[in-house]
Protein backbone atom coordinates (compact mmCIF):
# COMPACT_ATOMS: atom_id res chain seq x y z
CA UNK A 1 0.00 0.00 0.00
CA UNK A 2 1.65 3.48 -1.07
CA UNK A 3 2.17 5.40 2.01
CA UNK A 4 0.69 9.21 1.69
CA UNK A 5 2.56 12.08 1.45
CA UNK A 6 2.49 15.15 3.75
CA UNK A 7 0.03 16.85 1.93
CA UNK A 8 -2.28 14.34 1.60
CA UNK A 9 -2.21 13.46 5.45
CA UNK A 10 -2.48 17.02 6.10
CA UNK A 11 -5.53 16.77 3.89
CA UNK A 12 -6.95 14.20 5.43
CA UNK A 13 -6.31 15.11 9.27
CA UNK A 14 -8.51 18.22 7.97
CA UNK A 15 -11.17 16.03 6.45
CA UNK A 16 -11.51 13.84 9.46
CA UNK A 17 -11.39 17.15 12.12
CA UNK A 18 -13.83 19.12 10.21
CA UNK A 19 -16.59 15.52 10.56
CA UNK A 20 -15.91 15.37 14.00
CA UNK A 21 -17.37 18.67 14.65
CA UNK A 22 -21.21 17.08 14.42
CA UNK A 23 -20.31 14.16 16.67
CA UNK A 24 -22.01 14.15 20.18
CA UNK A 25 -18.73 13.72 21.71
CA UNK A 26 -14.81 13.78 20.46
CA UNK A 27 -12.14 11.58 22.09
CA UNK A 28 -8.24 12.67 21.47
CA UNK A 29 -5.31 11.12 22.74
CA UNK A 30 -3.18 13.91 21.36
CA UNK A 31 0.07 14.09 19.96
CA UNK A 32 0.34 17.67 20.68
CA UNK A 33 -1.86 20.53 19.48
CA UNK A 34 -3.76 20.79 15.60
CA UNK A 35 -1.81 24.07 15.59
CA UNK A 36 1.40 21.67 15.12
CA UNK A 37 -0.64 19.09 12.21
CA UNK A 38 -2.56 22.10 9.81
CA UNK A 39 -2.11 25.37 9.39
CA UNK A 40 -3.56 28.11 12.42
CA UNK A 41 -6.11 29.07 9.99
CA UNK A 42 -7.20 26.00 8.74
CA UNK A 43 -7.48 25.20 12.62
CA UNK A 44 -9.22 28.07 13.70
CA UNK A 45 -12.29 27.20 10.56
CA UNK A 46 -12.08 23.93 12.21
CA UNK A 47 -12.73 25.12 16.04
CA UNK A 48 -14.95 27.84 14.88
CA UNK A 49 -17.56 24.54 13.75
CA UNK A 50 -16.50 22.98 17.23
CA UNK A 51 -17.65 26.01 18.71
CA UNK A 52 -21.35 26.15 16.49
CA UNK A 53 -22.06 22.90 17.11
CA UNK A 54 -20.77 22.74 20.73
CA UNK A 55 -19.17 19.95 20.40
CA UNK A 56 -17.79 18.10 23.84
CA UNK A 57 -14.42 17.47 23.56
CA UNK A 58 -12.07 15.14 26.08
CA UNK A 59 -7.76 14.98 25.50
CA UNK A 60 -5.87 12.92 26.91
CA UNK A 61 -1.79 14.23 26.55
CA UNK A 62 1.98 13.83 27.36
CA UNK A 63 1.94 17.35 28.22
CA UNK A 64 2.13 19.25 30.67
CA UNK A 65 2.02 22.91 29.29
CA UNK A 66 0.12 24.50 26.75
CA UNK A 67 0.81 28.15 25.20
CA UNK A 68 -1.88 30.37 23.69
CA UNK A 69 -3.04 28.12 20.86
CA UNK A 70 -6.23 29.79 19.72
CA UNK A 71 -8.56 33.09 19.17
CA UNK A 72 -11.70 30.93 19.52
CA UNK A 73 -12.26 30.91 23.00
CA UNK A 74 -15.65 29.15 23.00
CA UNK A 75 -13.70 26.19 22.39
CA UNK A 76 -12.34 25.50 25.54
CA UNK A 77 -15.54 26.28 27.63
CA UNK A 78 -16.35 22.31 26.05
CA UNK A 79 -12.84 20.58 26.09
CA UNK A 80 -11.60 18.93 28.97
CA UNK A 81 -7.87 17.59 28.90
CA UNK A 82 -6.10 15.12 31.27
CA UNK A 83 -2.31 14.64 31.11
CA UNK A 84 -0.84 11.10 31.54
CA UNK A 85 2.91 10.64 32.15
CA UNK A 86 4.66 9.05 29.28
CA UNK A 87 5.38 6.09 31.62
CA UNK A 88 1.82 5.64 31.98
CA UNK A 89 0.84 5.65 28.21
CA UNK A 90 3.03 6.60 25.45
CA UNK A 91 0.99 8.81 22.50
CA UNK A 92 3.31 8.00 19.62
CA UNK A 93 0.32 8.71 17.61
CA UNK A 94 -2.84 10.78 17.38
CA UNK A 95 -6.25 9.02 17.29
CA UNK A 96 -9.49 10.68 16.99
CA UNK A 97 -12.21 8.90 18.06
CA UNK A 98 -16.01 9.98 17.90
CA UNK A 99 -19.02 8.34 16.90
CA UNK A 100 -18.04 4.97 14.54
CA UNK A 101 -14.74 6.57 13.32
CA UNK A 102 -11.58 6.45 14.76
CA UNK A 103 -8.72 7.95 12.62
CA UNK A 104 -4.90 7.69 13.53
CA UNK A 105 -2.62 9.50 12.02
CA UNK A 106 0.88 11.59 12.45
CA UNK A 107 3.11 13.24 10.29
CA UNK A 108 6.77 12.74 11.74
CA UNK A 109 9.12 10.76 12.16
CA UNK A 110 6.97 10.14 8.56
CA UNK A 111 3.20 11.06 7.68
CA UNK A 112 0.85 8.12 8.29
CA UNK A 113 -2.92 8.12 8.25
CA UNK A 114 -5.52 5.29 9.03
CA UNK A 115 -9.32 5.18 9.29
CA UNK A 116 -11.61 2.90 10.46
CA UNK A 117 -15.32 2.87 10.13
CA UNK A 118 -16.69 0.69 12.36
CA UNK A 119 -19.03 0.65 15.49
CA UNK A 120 -17.84 -2.13 17.36
CA UNK A 121 -14.23 -0.81 17.04
CA UNK A 122 -14.80 2.21 17.68
CA UNK A 123 -16.78 1.30 20.82
CA UNK A 124 -13.77 -0.84 22.03
CA UNK A 125 -11.59 2.59 21.37
CA UNK A 126 -13.89 4.74 23.65
CA UNK A 127 -13.38 1.92 25.94
CA UNK A 128 -9.61 2.01 26.25
CA UNK A 129 -9.66 6.09 25.64
CA UNK A 130 -12.01 5.92 29.09
CA UNK A 131 -9.81 3.76 31.34
CA UNK A 132 -6.76 6.27 29.90
CA UNK A 133 -8.98 8.67 31.30
CA UNK A 134 -9.24 7.50 34.44
CA UNK A 135 -5.45 7.49 34.91
CA UNK A 136 -4.47 11.09 33.87
CA UNK A 137 -4.55 14.70 36.26
CA UNK A 138 -7.02 17.30 34.42
CA UNK A 139 -5.27 20.37 33.50
CA UNK A 140 -6.74 23.80 33.72
CA UNK A 141 -6.97 26.04 31.06
CA UNK A 142 -7.49 29.81 29.92
CA UNK A 143 -9.69 30.83 27.53
CA UNK A 144 -6.95 30.95 25.11
CA UNK A 145 -6.29 26.97 25.54
CA UNK A 146 -2.76 27.58 27.70
CA UNK A 147 -2.51 25.88 30.91
CA UNK A 148 -3.39 27.51 34.48
CA UNK A 149 -1.54 26.21 37.54
CA UNK A 150 -0.77 27.02 41.48
CA UNK A 151 3.35 25.51 41.23
CA UNK A 152 6.14 24.99 38.69
CA UNK A 153 7.11 21.28 38.37
CA UNK A 154 9.05 19.73 41.88
CA UNK A 155 13.10 19.88 41.92
CA UNK A 156 14.16 17.04 43.80
CA UNK A 157 17.81 16.21 44.95
CA UNK A 158 19.77 15.14 47.73
CA UNK A 159 20.95 17.72 50.63
CA UNK A 160 23.75 15.82 52.63
CA UNK A 161 22.29 12.48 52.26
CA UNK A 162 18.79 13.84 52.88
CA UNK A 163 16.09 13.71 50.01
CA UNK A 164 14.68 17.16 49.14
CA UNK A 165 11.56 17.89 47.46
CA UNK A 166 11.13 21.28 46.37
CA UNK A 167 7.75 22.78 44.95
CA UNK A 168 8.27 26.33 43.48
CA UNK A 169 4.70 28.19 43.94
CA UNK A 170 3.46 29.88 40.78
CA UNK A 171 0.71 31.98 41.53
CA UNK A 172 -0.26 35.77 42.16
CA UNK A 173 3.21 36.64 43.58
CA UNK A 174 5.03 35.90 40.49
CA UNK A 175 7.90 34.27 42.20
CA UNK A 176 10.28 35.81 39.46
CA UNK A 177 10.73 38.90 42.14
CA UNK A 178 12.52 37.17 44.41
CA UNK A 179 14.50 34.65 42.49
CA UNK A 180 15.86 34.47 38.86
CA UNK A 181 14.50 32.32 36.15
CA UNK A 182 17.33 32.59 34.86
CA UNK A 183 20.01 31.28 37.59
CA UNK A 184 19.64 27.93 37.82
CA UNK A 185 20.06 26.61 41.45
CA UNK A 186 19.32 29.60 43.06
CA UNK A 187 16.01 28.49 44.79
CA UNK A 188 18.09 25.05 45.96
CA UNK A 189 20.12 27.41 47.53
CA UNK A 190 18.13 29.26 49.47
CA UNK A 191 16.47 25.84 50.49
CA UNK A 192 20.29 24.47 51.39
CA UNK A 193 21.39 26.99 53.61
CA UNK A 194 17.99 26.95 55.58
CA UNK A 195 18.81 23.15 55.99
CA UNK A 196 22.86 24.38 56.70
CA UNK A 197 21.93 26.21 59.27
CA UNK A 198 19.25 24.44 61.31
CA UNK A 199 20.33 20.92 60.13
CA UNK A 200 20.15 19.52 63.47
CA UNK A 201 16.90 19.79 63.24
CA UNK A 202 15.73 18.50 59.68
CA UNK A 203 19.19 15.45 59.75
CA UNK A 204 16.66 12.81 60.97
CA UNK A 205 14.51 13.46 58.06
CA UNK A 206 13.55 10.55 55.87
CA UNK A 207 12.59 13.21 53.01
CA UNK A 208 12.07 17.26 53.36
CA UNK A 209 9.63 18.68 51.27
CA UNK A 210 9.69 22.70 50.70
CA UNK A 211 7.19 24.96 48.91
CA UNK A 212 8.97 27.88 48.33
CA UNK A 213 6.89 31.15 47.49
CA UNK A 214 7.30 35.08 48.09
CA UNK A 215 5.90 38.32 48.92
CA UNK A 216 7.11 41.15 46.57
CA UNK A 217 11.21 40.39 46.68
CA UNK A 218 11.31 38.18 49.90
CA UNK A 219 11.39 34.80 49.69
CA UNK A 220 8.84 32.68 52.35
CA UNK A 221 9.11 29.21 52.16
CA UNK A 222 7.38 25.83 53.83
CA UNK A 223 9.54 23.12 55.12
CA UNK A 224 8.12 19.60 55.89
CA UNK A 225 10.58 17.29 57.87
CA UNK A 226 8.73 13.78 56.58
CA UNK A 227 9.84 11.15 58.56
CA UNK A 228 8.84 6.79 58.51
CA UNK A 229 5.57 6.58 60.93
CA UNK A 230 7.09 3.09 63.00
CA UNK A 231 4.13 3.57 65.29
CA UNK A 232 1.51 2.92 62.96
CA UNK A 233 1.60 3.10 59.00
CA UNK A 234 -2.13 2.97 58.83
CA UNK A 235 -1.77 6.92 59.65
CA UNK A 236 0.82 7.55 56.79
CA UNK A 237 4.00 9.42 57.67
CA UNK A 238 4.68 11.80 60.36
CA UNK A 239 5.41 15.82 59.82
CA UNK A 240 6.88 18.39 61.15
CA UNK A 241 6.51 21.70 59.54
CA UNK A 242 8.79 25.60 60.00
CA UNK A 243 7.66 28.48 58.12
CA UNK A 244 10.33 30.71 57.34
CA UNK A 245 10.13 34.64 56.09
CA UNK A 246 13.88 34.72 53.87
CA UNK A 247 15.80 33.05 56.62
CA UNK A 248 13.77 33.18 59.71
CA UNK A 249 11.68 31.54 61.15
CA UNK A 250 8.14 32.96 61.49
CA UNK A 251 4.96 31.67 63.99
CA UNK A 252 2.49 34.21 62.82
CA UNK A 253 1.14 33.38 59.49
CA UNK A 254 -0.08 29.52 60.16
CA UNK A 255 0.75 26.12 59.34
CA UNK A 256 0.64 26.27 55.72
CA UNK A 257 -2.21 27.71 52.87
CA UNK A 258 -4.70 26.08 50.73
CA UNK A 259 -1.92 25.03 48.14
CA UNK A 260 0.71 24.18 50.09
CA UNK A 261 -1.39 21.80 51.94
CA UNK A 262 -2.56 20.45 47.94
CA UNK A 263 1.10 19.60 47.75
CA UNK A 264 1.73 17.81 50.99
CA UNK A 265 -1.68 16.14 50.36
CA UNK A 266 -0.65 15.01 46.88
CA UNK A 267 2.95 14.06 47.86
CA UNK A 268 2.24 11.98 50.78
CA UNK A 269 -0.43 9.76 48.58
CA UNK A 270 2.26 9.14 46.59
CA UNK A 271 4.75 8.18 49.16
CA UNK A 272 1.95 6.04 50.56
CA UNK A 273 2.25 4.65 47.46
CA UNK A 274 6.20 4.24 46.47
CA UNK A 275 7.55 3.56 50.22
CA UNK A 276 4.68 1.78 52.31
CA UNK A 277 2.81 -0.30 49.25
CA UNK A 278 5.83 -1.22 46.95
CA UNK A 279 8.79 -1.06 49.69
CA UNK A 280 10.92 1.79 47.37
CA UNK A 281 13.53 3.84 49.50
CA UNK A 282 13.17 7.49 50.16
CA UNK A 283 16.19 8.22 48.26
CA UNK A 284 14.24 6.55 44.76
CA UNK A 285 10.75 7.79 46.43
CA UNK A 286 11.73 11.38 46.25
CA UNK A 287 13.12 11.54 42.66
CA UNK A 288 10.96 13.69 40.72
CA UNK A 289 11.95 12.79 37.73
CA UNK A 290 10.89 9.36 37.89
CA UNK A 291 7.71 9.63 39.98
CA UNK A 292 5.05 12.27 40.11
CA UNK A 293 2.31 13.00 41.88
CA UNK A 294 -0.93 13.47 41.25
CA UNK A 295 -3.13 16.85 41.43
CA UNK A 296 -6.59 17.99 41.38
CA UNK A 297 -7.29 20.38 38.60
CA UNK A 298 -5.53 23.63 38.05
CA UNK A 299 -2.81 22.35 40.18
CA UNK A 300 -0.98 19.94 38.00
CA UNK A 301 2.51 21.35 37.65
CA UNK A 302 3.20 22.82 34.23
CA UNK A 303 6.82 23.88 33.64
CA UNK A 304 10.13 24.49 35.29
CA UNK A 305 10.90 27.55 36.56
CA UNK A 306 13.89 27.87 35.30
CA UNK A 307 14.67 28.77 31.51
CA UNK A 308 16.92 27.83 29.39
CA UNK A 309 18.06 30.98 28.12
Amino acid sequence: MRKPDREETIAQIIDVTMRSAKAKEINILEIGNLNDLISHDAAEKIRKEFVAFDTPIKQVTNLRKFVNWTANTGVTQNLAVKYVPEETYKITNEVLIFDDTVAIYRLAPDPFYLEVNDTSFADTMKSIFRNIWQLGDSLLLAADGSTMTKQYLPISYAFKNVPVIIYPAKDDGVLERAFSRKQPGSIEKYINDILDHEFDFYKDADTILAYVWNQDTTPYCDIWKITRNDISDDSGLLYDVRIYKDHQVVTDMGVASGNSSIVVTAEEMLLRDLIMKNGLPFAEAANRELYQARFPVGFVPAEEFYTKS
